[in-house]
């Protein structure tokens, strides 16, 4: 029913080096200098909602007997300048489908700093057995640092929501793990709802390191690291990602649309002391 993590990373990563030769060039060069390192001084970005973020179709998918398959087109993020809309399976086809958001910036320093990154994110509807029109099978996000010159091992951390009203995992809350060649494990139980929640999340890559918090409450988290293909590229890369997968369909089908909001993120690179 999931398909094995991160198989789009190889795109992200691809992509970070165009993105940065193009669009939104204030984050894209993120002009961080020695000699602020030096002083201690740390860097920041933020935005109301995810405007110049990518989107890619991640490997969270599944296409039911008789339907196309799942594409770029099955998925669509759209912004309202005070959040921005992640949808999935937006033709409510007999697919899942994953939108994966991200902010990635190209910094060969990047592992200099602590991270802290955090943002709000919302159901605007109430999962429910009884809902015909929109059903969803997890919110996820999470952070991570690419190193494609020395090690060539992805680090970071990530969560997941499970929010599938059929599913007997519904509200549990899941961190991501580099055991047995990268898995969720369960940490919490947080009701799924259409109230806001925040999530803030650090890396501490000196110290291997992680802190998973939402609305005040810590939850488990852990430091992965994953090797990649040599198809990954030559260049160290940091992502903050938002993501939804929408509902598994079934064995009888379920053919609804799935779409979460995202707002108020903030991203902190603090220099080691």
């Amino acid at each position: 029913m999931r398909a094995s993590r991160r198989t789009f990373l190889r795109l992200a990563a691809t992509a970070v080096a165009v993105h940065f030769t193009g669009n939104r060039p204030a984050l894209a060069r993120a002009n961080i200098s020695r000699e602020r390192e030096r002083d201690h001084k740390p860097y920041y970005f933020t935005g109301a909602d995810l405007a110049g973020w990518q989107t890619v179709l991640g490997d969270g998918i599944y296409t039911a007997e008789g339907e196309t398959a799942v594409s770029p087109d099955d998925i669509a993020t759209t912004h309202h300048t005070s959040y921005s809309t992640l949808q999935a399976n937006i033709h409510q086809r007999n697919i899942m489908a994953h939108n994966i958001t991200y902010l990635p910036i190209l910094n060969d320093r990047a592992f200099n700093y602590i991270h802290t990154c955090s943002y709000q994110f919302r159901l605007p509807y109430q999962p429910d057995q009884t809902n015909n029109q929109h059903n969803g099978q997890t919110i996820e996000g999470g952070f991570f640092i690419w190193d494609g010159i020395e090690t060539r091992l992805d680090y970071g951390l990530a969560f997941q929501w499970i929010i599938n009203p059929w599913d007997e995992k519904y509200g549990h809350l899941c961190c991501w793990s580099s055991q047995n060649g990268g898995e969720w494990i369960a940490v919490g139980h947080i009701p799924p709802d259409t109230n806001w929640h925040q999530v803030v999340m650090v890396l501490d890559y000196r110290r291997r390191t992680t802190a998973l918090i939402i609305d005040d409450q810590h939850f488990p988290s852990q430091f992965s690291q994953t090797p990649k293909s040599d198809s990954w590229d030559s260049h160290i890369a940091a992502r903050l990602q938002a993501e939804i997968i929408s509902l598994y369909p079934g064995v009888g089908g379920s053919q609804v649309s799935h779409e979460a909001h995202f707002r108020n993120w903030h991203w902190k690179w603090e220099p080691y002391r």
